[in-house]
Parts: C-alpha cells; sequence; structure tokens
C-alpha cells in the first residue's frame, strides 16, 4: 500500500528526515536531534505528504532502536 501512496504522490517535494547525535554538556548523555529539510531555502516550507512522513518515520524508528 506505502509504494502505491508513494507513486500517487511522486512529484510531492519530500521534506527529509535527517538524524544526528548531539554530546550533552556536563555529561548529560547524549540527544538525537531530529532536523527536517525539504532541499529548499526558507521561502518553501516544509510539508508532510506521505513521502516526508515515511522518511520521519524511519528517522524515529532509527533513534528508538
Amino acid at each position: 500500500m506505502t509504494a502505491a501512496i508513494n507513486e500517487i504522490f511522486a512529484d510531492e517535494v519530500v521534506t527529509h528526515a535527517l538524524v544526528r547525535d548531539v554530546t550533552l554538556p556536563f555529561g548529560a548523555g547524549t540527544l538525537a536531534l531530529i532536523t527536517l529539510d525539504n532541499g529548499h531555502d526558507h521561502t518553501k516550507p516544509n510539508t508532510f505528504g506521505p513521502n516526508g512522513l515515511t522518511e520521519l518515520n524511519a528517522a524515529v524508528d532509527a533513534v528508538a532502536g
């Protein structure tokens, strides 16, 4: 079903979810920072179409794993 939805929205500007670890000060541990980026500048807002939500889901799964 996901493949069919992705094909329907093939022209979607996908908001990518990028994960990086940030070391917190004072030995407080590590924070997983998820940054959203659609590849455009600030004049084109990030959106959550089916492909963008799939990317966000994958990023959250990676952090949880």
